[in-house]
Parts: structure tokens; sequence; C-alpha cells
């Protein structure tokens, strides 16, 4: 029978590290006055430069550029439509790998929650350890966590499945249906290596991540939900 979960497995970019603390959140036009938009995720949306592993960008891995990354890609349709629209980026792969303890590490995500969202777009999992995951825990934990970022209780929550298909998806896909939130499924995706940066990259983690295609076709997908909640 084969592994549902096999290509989750090859990622070894390790979730701890991914950014130096001072940019688990980072802004684009923060102080703009079209919508709020927030992308909470993980080395998909934003990781720091790390040579030891062979990626030398400041971007979503494994875009070959910031511009080609899912989350640029949505800010420039955003954009296009809302020119002053404000961006924040909260990158939580430390609240995943500690998702059983999650309360701990809200505070990490204070200026995220300062950002004071319209629209807040979850697209994590990945990082959550599989081998026990816990569907009742994390639903509880990504409520707090949404409840702590979205604290005027004001903002539109979207979500998604992960890139490369989870024992948590199951739980997302709750998650969304018991609040009445939109989702959509990414999980086939990462099933298809011309998505992926595969020969880009020695080191197998990184180049299992969504390639400049893969990060295209995210965001196109996370479109139809984002679009609508503007």
């Amino acid at each position: 029978m084969s592994d549902a979960f096999a290509t989750m497995k090859k990622n070894t970019v390790s979730a701890y590290g991914q950014l130096e603390p001072c940019d688990f959140i980072t802004f684009d036009n923060p102080t703009g006055t079209g919508p709020r938009i927030m992308f909470v995720g993980n080395s998909m949306t934003l990781h720091g430069i790390l040579p030891s592993i062979g990626w030398h960008n400041f971007c979503g891995m494994a875009a070959s550029s910031a511009d080609k990354d899912y989350v640029h890609l949505l800010e420039k349709k955003v954009s296009a439509l809302y020119p002053d629209a404000a961006f924040c980026i909260c990158q939580v792969a430390e609240w995943e790998r500690r998702y059983k303890e999650g309360g701990e590490v809200l505070p990490l995500y204070e200026q995220a929650q300062l950002f004071d969202a319209d629209i807040i777009l979850i697209r994590y999992i990945e990082n959550c350890p599989g081998g026990d995951f816990d569907n009742a825990v994390f639903k509880a934990q990504t409520a707090k966590l949404m409840d702590y970022l979205d604290h005027t209780k004001k903002a539109k929550i979207l979500v998604s499945t992960g890139f490369w298909r989870h024992p948590g998806d199951t739980a997302l896909r709750e998650f969304a249906a018991e609040n009445g939130y939109p989702l959509v499924e990414l999980g086939d995706l990462g099933d298809t290596d011309e998505m992926k940066a595969l020969g880009l990259f020695a080191h197998e983690g990184v180049a299992h991540h969504p390639g400049d295609k893969g990060m295209a076709a995210m965001a196109d997908r996370l479109w139809s939900i984002l679009e609508p909640a503007l």
C-alpha cells in the first residue's frame, strides 16, 4: 500500500530556526488604508537565508525569488484591486512544532495581533509532528491562535490544507467546517513533482518545497477564497 504521507516525510527542513525571532512578523505597506491581510504560515510563507541547506533567499521556500512566492503573488492580486492594501506575514513554524503547548508561544506573535487584520489566511500544518498528531488539541490550539491574532474578532478567516498531505489536514477541514470558514485543498499539488523545486536544490527537503509553478498554483487556489472575502 502506498504511503499517503510519503512526500511530507521527505521534508527534512527543520521547523526550528527558520527565522530569527525578529523576523517572525514582517509587513508590506502596514500603514495602508485598504484591506488588511494577514498570511499565517511556515517556510512556504517565509524562510530566512540558511546557507547550510543551500537556501539563499528570504521568501517562501522554494520560490526562485520573493515576487514568485504565493504570498507576494497574492499581494499583487489584492493590490491590483486595492492599491493601498496592507499585508502582514506571521510565520508560525515555532507554533507548529509546539502546537500542543501553543498558548506558551503566542506572545511571539504580538506584533501580528497589533496589525488588526481584516482577513487572516491560514496556510500551515506541515511542521506539526505527524506521528502522534492530535486532532482535538490542534483544533483547540488553532482556535486560541486565531483568537489571539484576531483579538477584535472582526477578521474573516480562510483555511487551506497542506501542500504535502498531512494527518492534520482532517483537523483543518473540521476546524473550517465547524466554524463556517472557507477552505481550499492543496494536497494534490504536493503529489506532483512538477510543482516542486526538484533538481534545483541539493537538499532534499528544500527541493520538495513548492517551486515557482507550485507557488503559482497555490496562489491561484488561495485566491479563489481570498478574493470573495475582500
